[in-house]
């Protein structure tokens, strides 16, 4: 694999725009049935509405990568899901809008300003509308599952004003049942990820176990999550484990992107999650002593910077930004992530053997995660 960034695919980026569209077709019906204030927020987030509540436009502002829907779509081709199968788009779309509701809380929580090069949702709308909005939404991502369910035909001995259908079968009921509890146990540990997040960057030096710990529960959990609900029950275990690994390799990517990544790309400032103070996992390894690291003064001088109780003068944050470079943070983390990408295929291989084509698009997709440039 390689080390820096490099440009998508064709291949990949047919895979996320083909994702973006399917979960489009799932998500954008659902506006109309919500609260308006809520439709207002997730439109703006989901990027297909501006600010105003207009349709946004065609460049691309806004919108997510949609990799966590690509990726359930993925696992299902991978595994031999029927293509007719409702509950795979509705998997992706429910996984995806998760995401989306992680994402506006989040913001608020870090106080981010920007989100995909437009202002955060936050800024727009205001705290108190996001998290209302997200409280009112999350119900909806489980609804999504159930959505698939076929109405009950209404027999013709029912009278009267108030005809009453026939109860369900239990058994139509069991596969988005399954497909929910997933769902939620990702939901678990999404909100356990949240809390030690926020617990750690009270921490002067939380350690690069604290921060993968991070990324497996915000992160893995979904990618996990996804795999999960696109792949066939026979291939689930594997692919669960390697959607578990790919999440925290995109995770520490992400992290890396956050301090080091071309703003014109990403779509935040430069260097914003350093600004931000965030113990990342660069920062992590940065403030953790190493005796193989050839100046040792590293994490103290780090350390010192992280403990001002004040923002930043310019000298600091180029300070904090030059002691990361000296101390091989960003190679560390690069490698770290590589190596669950490889955990990743491992998984992958059991599931669908190198040889054949079944998993060529989760190969692919793995491939972009680690080098992806933003």
């Amino acid at each position: 694999m390689n080390t820096s960034p490099s440009t998508p695919s064709a291949h990949v980026l047919r895979l996320l725009a083909a994702a973006r569209c399917r979960t489009d077709a799932v998500i954008v019906p659902l506006l109309e049935r919500v609260d308006p204030a809520a439709a207002r927020v997730l439109a703006y987030q989901w990027g297909v509405w501006d600010a105003r509540g207009q349709p946004a436009g065609g460049g691309g502002a806004g919108r997510g990568k949609a990799v966590r829907a690509a990726l359930v779509f993925a696992c299902a081709r991978a595994t031999g899901r029927p293509d007719a199968d409702p509950l795979v788009p509705a998997g992706a779309a429910a996984v995806e809008m998760l995401h989306t509701l992680s994402l506006l809380h989040d913001d608020v929580m870090d106080g981010d300003e920007l989100r995909r090069g437009r202002p955060a949702a936050w800024r727009v709308f205001g705290p108190d509308a996001v998290e209302d909005a997200v409280r009112a939404l999350t119900p909806y991502a489980v609804g999504l599952l159930f959505d698939t369910l076929p109405e009950p035909a209404v027999t013709a001995a029912a009278t009267g004003p108030r005809r009453v259908p026939p109860p369900r079968d239990p058994e139509t009921l069991r596969a988005p049942a399954r497909a929910t509890a997933v769902l939620g146990a990702a939901l678990v540990r999404l909100a356990q990820g949240q809390a030690l997040d926020l617990a750690m960057e009270r921490e002067p030096s939380p350690g690069v176990a604290a921060a993968l710990r991070v990324h497996a529960d915000k992160t893995g959990s979904l990618f996990a999550c996804a795999c999960t609900l696109g792949a066939a029950p026979a291939a689930a275990a594997d692919l669960t484990a390697f959607g578990e690994h790919l999440g925290i390799a995109f995770q520490i990517i992400d992290d890396v992107l956050g301090i080091w990544g071309d703003p014109a790309v990403t779509g935040k400032p430069a260097g914003a999650d350093l600004s931000a103070r965030k113990k990342s996992h660069p920062v992590a390894v940065a403030l953790t002593p190493d005796p193989d690291r050839s100046d040792e003064g590293i994490p103290r001088q780090l350390l010192g910077l992280y403990a001002l109780q004040r923002p930043w003068t310019p000298s600091e944050r180029a300070e904090a930004g030059r002691l990361l470079d000296r101390s091989g943070a960003r190679t560390v983390s690069r490698a770290a992530a590589r190596s669950h990408a490889r955990a990743a295929l491992t998984a992958l291989a059991r599931a669908c053997p190198p040889h054949e084509e079944a998993g060529k698009d989760l190969r692919a997709l793995t491939a972009f995660v680690t080098e992806r440039p933003y």
